[in-house]
């Protein structure tokens, strides 16, 4: 018997969803996702925008590695990195949207996990590449040091980390004043010092670009590639 009726996409500006699916959760309860549709926004350019991210992330891909993206969403990114023959793994916290995008993106090459970016579990030197597109700002400053520490540690030797995340437009970093759902936007040099405690500045190339978010603010976004080189965590011996 169905407890109660989940609701995801449509004009939530959360997450993006690309397709209508409903199905029910071991729990008992129905899930209905509508595909994103938000007001006032070019939808095309949005979704275009939101895919073109992981070809950033495609450019450090081989077939055969491992590719984890978290925060994954609703897996859409599947679609952008399987083709190149990685096996893709994506973490996200809410656990309908995992189910969904095990429905709809899922095959012997991807598997989709509940993950929390306040408290990542990721083991050591896992992966190949890793994506963290527009998560960061989703977790409070106080957690972010953790996240990309975590992620770092996840990362095999001479390999990527592709972390992205929007610019604070008000100047200071903090929780913003246009998405509730955005508790950590930084400034770009709170950005780059974050990603510096954790990779040598020289291992950190910025990628900037302005866009319009579907918060309708227009903004410049941050891509750090941080790349962790073979052999920077053995002690020189003495």
């Amino acid at each position: 018997m169905t407890k109660s009726i989940i609701n995801r996409g449509g004009n939530d500006t959360e997450r993006l969803y690309l397709l209508d699916k409903e199905f029910n959760i071991p729990a008992g309860n129905k899930v209905v996702v509508k595909a994103t549709d938000i007001p006032d926004i070019d939808m095309a350019d949005l979704i275009a925008r939101h895919k073109g991210r992981y070809y950033l992330v495609g450019l450090f891909c081989r077939p055969k590695q491992r590719v984890l993206d978290f925060p994954c969403g609703s897996g859409y990114a599947a679609e952008v990195l399987r083709p190149l023959g990685v096996m893709y793994e994506g973490l996200e916290f809410d656990p309908p949207t995992v189910e969904y995008a095990r429905r709809v993106y899922g095959n012997d090459a991807t598997q989709f996990n509940v993950g929390n970016l306040r408290h990542p579990s990721l083991g050591k030197e896992r992966y190949d590449n890793i994506a963290c597109i527009e998560g960061l700002e989703h977790i409070e400053m106080e957690y972010q040091d953790g996240l990309i520490a975590a992620l770092k540690d996840a990362l095999k030797p001479g390999s990527v980390l592709v972390v992205s995340s929007p610019e604070n437009p008000t100047g200071s970093s903090g929780k913003s004043t246009h998405n509730k759902f955005h508790l950590g936007e930084l400034t770009r040099a709170d950005f780059l010092a974050l990603l510096h405690r954790h990779f040598e500045p020289r291992d950190v190339e910025l990628v900037t670009y302005k866009a319009h978010l579907s918060t309708h603010i227009f903004v410049t976004c941050f891509y750090g590639i941080c790349h962790k080189q073979v052999g920077e965590d053995i002690l020189p011996l003495e």
